[in-house]
């Protein structure tokens, strides 16, 4: 089982690593600092503070000049002494180290000026013990908590600061991660602003190049493929008006052949002008997607298609109609050619995230590792590419390109009775 594992995103790692860095450089300034210069200070303070106390001992009579010091109290009720900051702790330790044995110190129950005091028996000159007070708050020394403030806003600054540092540097990957994104759905997004380290500048000028060259090399395919179509289409209508003019006493049936080989090769230009068009975005508008469904299907039934459809509540989004009667009706068409004409099944579910259409055949199925592949240009199942068995390879790739330039998802999956299901999910 793995206990850590690493942020997959730039950004959180960046973060994650700046921040660690910068949190043992502040644990290791504040030790440092604290060894180096705090530390050996309260010791110097702790040492005078003791000098002070030996030299009251001494000098008994100095008690009543000093006003850090008091003398013994009668009938002080005392307990032993619970240390508030370390510098006592520090006293205790110097006075045990310097007269050799341990030294019992008490504090008194009371308030004194806002404060409490602690009392020590020392043994003075004459081998008595004197018993002297000075107060529990001892100005200018360190405070635990007030350090410990310190060093969480120190802490909590520097977190901030890497915040916004990380997410100023990573904001330049996220525009080109949307930038490419939109390329991927087919668009061609702005130049992006070429400014920052030069290792992020040369690699968005190179990707302003791509999409300037990729922009390109389609507009320059979408017009030859669009050329060729349109040339070829003015032959083909002379040539059906003049087989449609020949006399009637010619072979009639050789006529017909003619004139269907001519419509086959009409449909197959259509097609390739459609997908030359590159599945530009339409205009968008709100519109009940049963009701296009419905436009679909009647009229594919009014074409000899045996399909099952029943309009459910109404479903309204705003999208571009055009693309979805294409997208529904190249579907359909594909359905009914692999099912043999057998019934077709088609569906809505219309949810508040997603609203997803799916067409059920009874067809033969596709193979397992051919689900993507016919979404493919001029790709068949069937390689003999014969109008009888198959299409022209470009139903579905027109498809999948009108769904991707609109933001759909278009799917193929077999069913376990048999069968394709083609789903077109809609979010």
């Amino acid at each position: 089982m793995q206990l850590f594992r690493m942020p997959r995103s730039i950004y959180s790692r960046t973060m994650l690593l700046v921040g660690l860095v910068t949190f043992l450089l502040q644990i290791t300034t504040f030790v440092i600092f604290f060894n180096q210069m705090a530390l050996p200070t309260v010791r110097i303070q702790v040492g005078e503070f003791v000098d002070e106390l030996q030299a009251l001992v001494t000098e008994p009579q100095r008690l009543e000049e000093n006003s850090s010091f008091f003398s013994t109290i009668p009938d002080l009720q005392l307990q032993p002494a619970k240390w508030r900051i370390p510098f006592w702790h520090f006293v205790e330790d110097e006075l045990e180290q310097r007269l050799g044995k341990p030294v019992m110190i008490w504090e008194d129950e009371g308030v004194f000026l806002g404060g409490g005091r602690y009392w020590i028996d020392l043994p003075s000159v004459g081998g008595e013990l004197l018993r002297i007070g000075f107060l529990t708050e001892r100005k200018g020394c360190l405070n635990p908590p007030v350090l410990l403030v310190v060093l969480l806003l120190v802490v909590f600054v520097s977190m901030v600061s890497v915040y916004f540092l990380s997410r100023w540097l990573v904001r330049p990957i996220d525009e080109l991660r949307t930038a490419v994104g939109e390329m991927g759905m087919g668009e061609y997004p702005k130049p992006l602003p070429e400014k920052g380290p030069a290792e992020f500048t040369s690699l968005v000028h190179m990707f302003n190049w791509m999409v300037k060259s990729v922009q390109s090399i389609t507009e320059n395919r979408s017009t030859l493929l669009a050329g060729i179509s349109h040339d070829l289409k003015t032959p083909l209508a002379r040539m059906r008006l003049s087989v449609e003019m020949l006399s009637k006493e010619q072979d009639r049936e050789l006529i017909e052949g003619v004139v269907d080989d001519l419509d086959v090769m009409d449909g197959m230009i259509s097609e390739v002008l459609e997908y030359a068009r590159g599945g530009r975005k339409g205009k968008r508008e709100a519109v009940d997607i049963n009701q296009v469904i419905t436009s679909v299907v009647d009229r594919k039934q009014r074409g000899g298609a045996n399909i099952a459809w029943a309009p459910s509540e109404p479903c309204v989004q705003p999208l571009d109609i055009t693309a979805l009667h294409r997208v529904l009706s190249n579907l359909i068409d594909n359905g009914n050619r692999y099912s043999g004409g057998q019934l077709i099944n088609v569906s809505l579910q219309c949810g508040s995230d997603e609203v997803r259409i799916e067409i059920e055949d009874r067809g033969e199925g596709v193979p397992q590792e051919a689900l993507e592949k016919v979404f493919q240009p001029f790709y068949r199942l069937e390689q003999s590419r014969s109008q009888d068995s198959g299409g022209n390879g470009l139903g579905l790739a027109i498809v999948k390109s009108l769904s991707s330039v609109n933001g759909w998802r278009v799917s193929l999956h077999n069913r376990e009775s048999g069968g394709t299901l083609a789903r077109v999910q809609i979010v």
